[in-house]
Formats: C-alpha cells, structure tokens, sequence
C-alpha cells in the first residue's frame, strides 16, 4: 500500500478515536446532568409539600392568635407545639435550599466536550471552551 495512502488511513483512524472518545465522555456528562436535573425535581417536589404544610400550620396558628383575640383562649401548649412544627419544617427547607444550590452548582460540564468544569472555571481545563 502507498505510503501516503496508509498516513491518511491512520489519521482517519486517528481522529475516529478521538472522536467517539470525546462522544463517549459527552453522554457521560449528559448523564450526569440528567441525573442532577432529577435530583432537583424531586427535592423542589418534597419543598412544595413542605411550603403547603407549612402554610397550613400557620393558618392554624393564625386562628388560634385570632381566636385569643376574639376572647376565646388558646392553649399555649398546643400553640407552642404547633410553633415547634414551623421551626422543623423551616430547617427542612433550608436544608432542602442547600442542596439544590450545591446540585446545581457541582454539576457543571463544558458545552464542547462534556469535560467536568470545577466551580469558577470560566474556560473549559479540557478543551479551553468558554463556559
């Protein structure tokens, strides 16, 4: 075979490499995302039953300091427990809050070759692209 002829075939064979190397780590990051994205859903799922059960507990607090107003006595105690049930449902959001920022955030890829981009990165480590 012409010498020339097997230079090009290697350089065919060569770049083919490259590329499905470079696809492969593409679905790699595209799976990652996905799975990020899910992560995110399913947490803003569990935030909007906290937020109504929330809303809920302070309309029922709300009546409660309404109804002492109107004259008629609320037990301190069941105020007080329902109080208590704000603040856990509070701390569960803030949680919930946190690790949807940290998702979002460590879950960066380059939009060129899929190349993992650590938080502050303005240019790809891989391929140099601007993210």
């Amino acid at each position: 075979m012409d010498e020339r002829l097997q230079d090009i075939l290697d350089t065919v064979q060569k770049t083919a490499v490259e590329m499905s190397s470079a696809a492969g780590e593409l679905f790699t990051a595209a799976g990652q995302k996905a799975s990020s994205l899910l992560s995110v859903s399913k947490l803003n799922v569990r935030a909007a039953d906290l937020k109504a059960q929330r809303a809920a507990l302070l309309q029922e607090v709300g009546s409660m300091v309404y109804g002492t107003h109107t004259g008629a006595v609320a037990d301190s105690d069941t105020l007080l427990a329902k109080l208590r049930e704000i603040d856990v449902v509070n701390q569960e959001l803030d949680k919930i809050d946190a690790e949807i920022a940290r998702l979002r955030q460590s879950v960066r890829v380059c939009p060129l070759c899929g190349a993992d981009a650590k938080p502050g990165d303005a240019f790809c480590r891989h391929c140099g692209t601007h993210l």
